[in-house]
């Protein structure tokens, strides 16, 4: 496992201080722009939630981004949050390649 870093800077923060602060937008207004409900964007902005494609789409509408600039910032977080978490690693070390697998597989059909 490599060492830990900074965790990336997530879609909730970079929506609420690069966009709603500077804009001086609410939560309510954002869902409204958006035509989502207000706690769609409270948990995300909130960081309770993941980035969906839908909801980058609807981002990249509201503020002339590109989709991809959402998403590429979730899956930073994500790739991030699995690349630290010691638990997954450790279930990812237990994984046979494909290669090795067949390998042995055709060892047991000629023994």
């Amino acid at each position: 496992m490599k060492q830990a870093t900074r965790k990336p800077t997530t879609v909730g923060d970079i929506l609420l201080y690069e966009y709603l602060e500077p804009l001086d937008l609410k939560i309510n207004e954002l869902a409204e722009m958006l035509h989502v409900h207000r706690n769609s964007v409270s948990a995300l902005v909130n960081n309770n939630r993941k980035l969906t494609t839908d909801m980058a789409f609807r981002l990249s509408k509201a503020f002339d981004t590109s989709v991809d600039f959402w998403l590429n910032i979730q899956a930073t977080v994500d790739l991030w949050e699995v690349e630290n978490d010691t638990r997954a690693q450790e279930e990812f070390s237990r994984i046979v390649p494909a290669t090795k697998f067949i390998a042995s597989k055709a060892n047991k059909k000629v023994a």
